[in-house]
């Protein structure tokens, strides 16, 4: 059939270039062209030789226009098949292509979209011309090759010829490209198209052929130049279409709202369209041919229409699910039918034009299908449910014609049908484009967007596609003014030289190489990051495992096992490892089993054997590309961190971080994900994650995954992390300035607040901050001599502003900032490069960097000799500080005071406050009287000044209320009248109270209530001295001045007897110590007590004959508060207290005051004596008369009197009360005695009176211990004796008036 053809001037298709030039170029040689020519057209000669004895099938459709096509094949360079379902164009086209010639000046290449088909249409082209596989037949694909150069036809998959290019530009081993199943446009489809319609100016002897089952031929007739179309009929039956439709509604996908009730509807829908193709079998007669398939969504709608199917479908009907991941054993019940009995198959769509399901009559289609999607936004695969378009719906009603007519049941209606896209959105819109971006920059084909596809992608897959080779280290991010200059001046074809090096985006070393691996980029990313890292062996089984479909089967009756088994290879923190574990098994195995039984250790850990091997081919396969590529491969095992870095290099764009949130994570451009259920890691809680892929089907899921650490992110990433600087600060300690550095990749945030010198990021700004907060703060760190100096200065002219309260006399911060930028040099901006400056400066100029004093005063410098650094309290001197911060509780002047000076501090003089504020103090007090007797004052300012005139140094030693109130008396204002409660509270100092280490224990600006509160403090002994004494003290000293915090304080000593007086017994022999007390009041009643004990062991006889004067009747009246020894014991200390005036502080005046105690020593005892038997005999006297009262009609009275006994304290009064006092009692008892003998007839008058003065009661119970109420207690106890005892004389004048006058000078709330 081919003799006619003249072979005598054809050449080698690789030959040709070479040829040309030889004939016409530089290299023209006549002689190397007549060699050349003869050997390359010997070759076309031996292929000529080898041409296969080809016997076309005639039962085929597509043989019946043999002849057309070997014409056209003959005549156009581009043709376009068209064929049905069963035309045989797939095996028959080849063989009409060597009919037509072709194979002779190269091989002819025929593209299938799978690998199966590869190799199985070229098992079926060999057998059909007679020849073994791999002779003139030969196929290749990934990882597997049969045939040689010298076949004359090679199968493989579009994939292996894209491949081809980088190697083999213009596809000079091949004369014929056939590109089979051209409809289903897959990514390699479309690009390969494209190329060849450029290269086919270029290889003018190249024949492309297109075949298609449902093709749109004229967009590809009109792409390729409008190319003549071939319609070939297929071999089937006629088809009846039948519309049930569940909705009537046009429901575009999953998306939709109203999927859900398709969803639920689909089912019943199902069951019913089941029946009505029973029916209409048994109605035509065949019901025994009734084989069903229907085309469901996903594999749970599978398993939940055959769950459905098993209990209200027919009965004697096999059903059986079909879908890509279905264990093979599973598969082969399907393609391999038993004997009888009906079967339903339900599958997805890969039955549509991958699989032929045989025996099928009837076709249910539900219309929807998954589709995979990418989405550029968030780098996830979708896998939404969507309307199928018209072709694949006419492709599945095409499934049940092939053996005899069919019925199609669509489940939506012929409009929603009509209105669906005619073809399936090319996988070029709808996927990711970094391959394809890989391949045209290793091949120098320029930018995408400007290829010539059949429909160009979308722009922002294609710049997503960029970005990830970008992530993947695979290609420059920005251009070089070669390539800005070659994009003014493009080439007009890709095929021109040097298009690589001009190209913007050119690849980079990492990128060069893995253009060389037919592989996923990011897969051969991990390789090349298997090799950096030192894992590489471990990287090719995870990389071979993740190439290949994942061997693990899940049988849907036995999922629980196949899970149990599966877990017997999980590690902890990666699924990765789950690849690695499961090879070292196997590889064990092969070393110790048969293949018999390794297949059966495959099948009962549910592993597919031949996915298994496929596994096994692949690693061997990018072994042996790896060793090409010379890339090292280690001799250790590889640690869990090296070898999950190498992996990260792949995965950067599904890394994540766990979220509050329970089983969500955040991976990179805010999308929220969850762990896949089958993950080793669900439940684990891992804080970071990466995954190998992220996949939306319900919900979005991170699918294999292994635990990491956001270190290895930052070290795998550094050009794609995205600094976000916040809070930059200069850093005493370090010296520097610093800043926070929040780190993220893709969105997602790795490193909240990462501490960094931020100099390194913004020298400029980092120089300012150390010239503000660094120098002109004074925060350096160290003290040089201009910085000391210049803060010392500055504090000095700030000070000035607190005490005047005024921001507008010192020049501000930015002035010393300018002054300090006008010296410092922009390229300083930390501690260490400072002082490097400054060891260069100032050896020639030592004040270069000192401030000028007048430089810092905005006018002439104001006086403050009113705001004294220093206030005087009588003797005591205290520093002041001044802060002008009127929101401070500090605002004014501050004042420590050691709580030693406290009790020393003169309340009168500090309540004139800081002389520089006097007036101001003045006239505050003044607004705040009452508005009728501020009237008269006004204006106030005038009147503060003629005050402020007044004031001399008497004047200051009283309070101030007291000076207003005598200068105001014809005012009739009294110093009640004033309070410091209603001024500015700068206008009295701020009192700090402090202990020796300088602690604060209290503050405030009330000098009393500070008192009050530090009693307890003031009022103990400082310290007390070593020894303890029975006579007096040659060390004694009363009053010393002592040094405390800078404060010089007085400090009084005392003696102190070691056992109170009341406690002592006849034989007691303790004595007296010294201790040091701040509070001289206190020092001296203790002192007191003291010398009393000296004394009283000093007298001996005199006590005793005292003690024997008491009589029976004062005993017996006595008793009920005590025995006789403690009355002697009162008696002898009330006659001490009258007989020691003056207290002795040294031995001579002690002396003396023995002396003179034991002469008046008996007559003051007599005294004592009378004065206690007056008070217990009236006391007797006045129980006897309460013991009458009836308490019914007198209990208020009664209780008023036992209050008033009960303040006396008679049990011990001569050790609580002063003698000036208890010498009073017997006139009070006296009074009491009147007062109840008139009670009886007086009952009214002395219940008012109780009224009058319980108030004052109240007052004396409540602060009965505070000695300053001596003065308030007589003049009460005169008001009673003036309300109930009348015919008794007062001795002063008394009434609740000048009562409350003396408790208002007290001050005490």
């Amino acid at each position: 059939m081919l003799s006619h053809l003249n072979v005598d001037q054809w050449v080698m298709a690789r030959d040709r270039h070479r040829l040309n030039r030889l004939r016409k170029g530089k290299d023209a040689s006549e002689a190397q062209y007549q060699e050349l020519f003869e050997k390359s057209n010997h070759k076309v000669r031996e292929r000529l030789s080898r041409l296969p004895n080809i016997r076309l099938n005639q039962d085929l459709p597509v043989t019946q226009s043999a002849d057309q096509l070997i014409e056209a094949i003959q005549k156009h360079q581009v043709i376009i098949v068209a064929g049905e379902t069963g035309s045989g164009k797939t095996t028959q086209l080849p063989q009409i292509a060597m009919l037509a010639g072709r194979g002779l000046t190269g091989m002819i290449g025929h593209t299938q979209p799978r690998r199966l088909a590869a190799r199985s249409v070229s098992q079926r082209i060999a057998e059909e011309v007679g020849e073994k596989l791999g002779e003139s037949i030969g196929f290749k694909i990934r990882f597997n090759e049969q045939g040689s150069q010298d076949s004359i036809v090679r199968l493989m998959t579009d994939g292996i010829l894209l491949a081809e290019l980088a190697n083999d530009r213009y596809l000079t081993k091949y004369d014929t490209i056939i590109i089979d199943e051209a409809h289903e446009r897959s990514l390699n489809i479309d690009f390969i198209m494209g190329y060849l319609k450029q290269l086919l100016h270029k290889r003018r002897d190249l024949k492309v052929i297109i075949t298609s089952a449902t093709l749109d031929v004229n967009r590809f007739s009109s792409y390729f130049f409008d190319a003549p179309v071939f319609e070939v009929e297929g071999r089937s039956f006629p088809v009846e279409l039948r519309y049930r439709p569940i909705s009537e509604m046009s429901i575009g996908g999953s998306d939709d709202d109203e999927f859900d009730d398709f969803e639920e509807n689909l089912p019943r829908a199902v069951v019913q369209a089941v029946e009505e193709c029973f029916a209409d079998a048994q109605q035509k007669g065949h019901p025994e041919h009734a084989d069903i398939l229907i085309f469901a969504s996903t594999e749970q709608e599978i398993r939940e229409l055959q769950e459905t199917l098993q209990k209200h479908g027919p009965r004697h009907t096999e059903i059986l699910p079909l879908y890509a991941r279905l264990a093979l054993a599973e598969q082969q019940k399907i393609f391999s039918p038993g004997g009888g009995g009906r079967r339903i198959i339900i599958a997805t769509n890969v039955a549509e034009t991958a699989l032929t399901v045989p025996n099928i009559r009837y076709v249910i289609d539900s219309g929807f299908a998954r589709i995979s999607r990418y989405s550029y936004r968030s780098r996830v695969q979708r896998l939404p449910i969507e309307a199928v378009s018209q072709a694949a719906a006419n492709q599945r009603k095409g499934r049940c014609g092939r053996i005899a007519p069919g019925v199609c049941i669509r489940l939506y209606s012929e409009d929603d049908f009509q209105s669906r896209p005619e073809f399936t959105e090319p996988e070029i819109k709808r996927t990711n484009l970094a391959s394809v971006i890989l391949q045209m920059q290793s091949l120098n084909l320029g930018d995408l967007e400007s290829f010539d596809f059949i429909e160009p992608p979308d722009h922002r897959l294609v710049n997503d596609g960029r970005k990830l080779l970008i992530e993947l280290g695979a290609m420059n991010e920005k251009s070089s003014p070669k390539a800005e200059a070659d994009k003014e001046n493009p080439s007009k074809s890709p095929f021109e030289k040097g298009r690589l090096s001009k190209e913007e985006g050119s690849l980079t070393k990492i990128g060069q190489m893995m253009a060389k691996m037919p592989i996923d980029p990011r897969l051969a990313r991990m390789i090349l990051g298997g090799a950096h890292f030192g894992v590489l062996n471990e990287v090719l089984i995870i990389v071979a495992a993740l190439a290949v479909q994942d061997p693990r089967e899940r049988p849907n009756d036995k999922q629980m096992q196949a899970d149990q088994k599966h877990a017997l290879f999980k590690e902890g923190d990666s699924d990765f490892l789950f690849y690695i574990k499961l090879w070292e098994t196997l590889q064990n195995n092969r070393e110790s089993m048969n293949e018999n039984k390794r297949r059966n250790f495959a099948r009962q850990h549910f592993l597919s054997w031949l996915r298994l091997r496929e596994w096994k081919k692949t690693h061997e396969q990018l072994s042996e590309l790896a060793q090409g590529l010379k890339l090292s491969f280690n001799d250790k095992k590889a640690s869990y961190e090296n070898l999950h870095r190498a992996l990260l290099t792949g995965l950067l764009s599904f890394i994540a971080n766990k979220t509050d949130e329970k089983n969500v994570y955040m991976a990179v451009r805010q999308q929220k994900a969850r762990i896949f259920p089958a993950s080793t890691l669900h439940k684990g809680g891992a804080s970071w994650v990466m995954a190998f892929e992220m996949v939306e089907t319900s919900q979005v899921y991170l699918r294999t995954l292994a635990k990491i650490e956001p270190e290895w992110i930052l070290l795998a990433a550094p050009d794609l992390l995205k600094h976000h600087y916040f809070e930059p600060h200069w850093s005493k300690k370090a010296g520097i300035v610093n800043a926070y550095d929040q780190i993220s990749l893709f969105g997602l945030i790795i490193e909240p607040k990462r501490l960094m010198n931020y100099e390194k990021v913004d020298q400029v700004a980092a120089h300012e901050i150390f010239l503000r907060d660094a120098l002109t703060t004074g925060h350096l760190g160290v003290t040089p001599p201009f910085l000391k100096h210049n803060l010392q200065k500055l504090e000095e002219v700030e000070r000035v502003e607190d005490k005047l309260r005024r921001r507008d006399l010192v020049v501000d911060e930015e002035t010393i900032y300018q002054f300090y930028a006008s010296k410092v040099p922009e390229d300083v901006a930390s501690r260490r490069a400072f002082e490097d400056w400054r060891a260069t400066i100032e050896p020639q100029n030592p004040r270069y960097l000192f401030v000028d004093d007048d430089a810092l005063w905005m006018n002439d410098r104001p006086t403050t000799q009113q705001f004294p650094d220093h206030l005087h309290n009588g003797s005591l001197r205290f520093a002041a500080s001044y802060r002008f911060d009127p929101s401070h509780d500090e605002d004014g002047a501050t004042v420590k005071i050691p709580v030693q000076a406290l009790p020393q501090v003169d309340e009168n003089i500090w309540s004139w406050g800081i002389p520089g504020w006097r007036q101001d103090l003045i006239e505050a007090l003044l607004k705040s009287l009452p508005k009728d007797k501020r009237r008269n004052l006004v204006p106030i300012p005038d009147t503060a000044r003629k005050l402020m005139k007044g004031i001399d140094a008497v004047h200051l030693r009283e309070h101030i209320f007291s000076y207003l109130a005598f200068q105001l008396r014809a005012e009739q204002i009294t110093a009640k009248d004033f309070s410091f409660e209603r001024i500015d509270q700068y206008l009295l100092p701020f009192i700090k109270v402090i202990d020796e280490k300088g602690h604060v224990i209290e503050k405030g600006r009330d000098l009393v209530e500070l008192k009050a509160r530090c009693r307890t403090e003031t009022h103990s002994p400082v310290k007390q001295l070593k020894g303890e004494f029975n006579t007096f003290p040659e060390s004694f000293t009363f009053e010393a001045s002592q040094k405390v915090t800078g404060v010089i304080v007085k400090q009084y000593q005392a003696l102190v007897p070691v056992k109170a007086f009341a406690e002592l017994d006849a034989k007691d022999e303790s004595g007296v110590v010294i201790q040091t007390f701040n509070d001289q009041a206190e020092a001296i009643r203790q002192h007191r007590e003291g010398v009393i004990r000296l004394v009283y062991m000093q007298l001996g006889d005199l006590i005793r004959q005292l003690k024997k004067q008491i009589s029976k009747p004062l005993a017996l009246a006595y008793s009920p508060l005590g025995d006789k020894a403690k009355l002697e014991q009162m008696l002898v200390y009330a006659t001490l207290q009258m007989a020691i005036k003056d207290l002795p502080v040294n031995t001579e005046e002690f002396q003396n005051l023995i002396l003179n105690v034991k002469k008046s020593f008996l007559t003051h005892g007599q005294e004592a004596l009378l004065i206690l038997s007056d008070i217990y005999i009236q006391w007797q006297d006045i129980r006897r008369k309460l013991l009458v009262l009836d308490d019914s009609l007198f209990g208020k009275n009664i209780d008023d009197i036992e209050d008033q006994l009960d303040l006396m304290a008679l049990s011990n009064f001569v050790y609580v009360k002063s003698s000036d006092i208890w010498q009073e009692f017997p006139r009070y008892l006296k009074a009491l005695v009147l007062r109840l003998e008139r009670l009886p007839n007086n009952l009214q008058r002395d219940n008012s009176a109780i009224d009058q003065v319980d108030p004052w009661m109240e007052k004396l119970f409540k602060f009965k211990n505070d000695a300053r109420l001596k003065e308030l207690y007589f003049m009460i106890e005169e008001f009673r004796i003036s309300l109930f005892s009348q015919p008794m004389k007062t001795k002063m004048p008394i009434s609740p008036t000048r009562l409350q006058k003396v408790w208002n000078q007290l001050g005490i709330s």
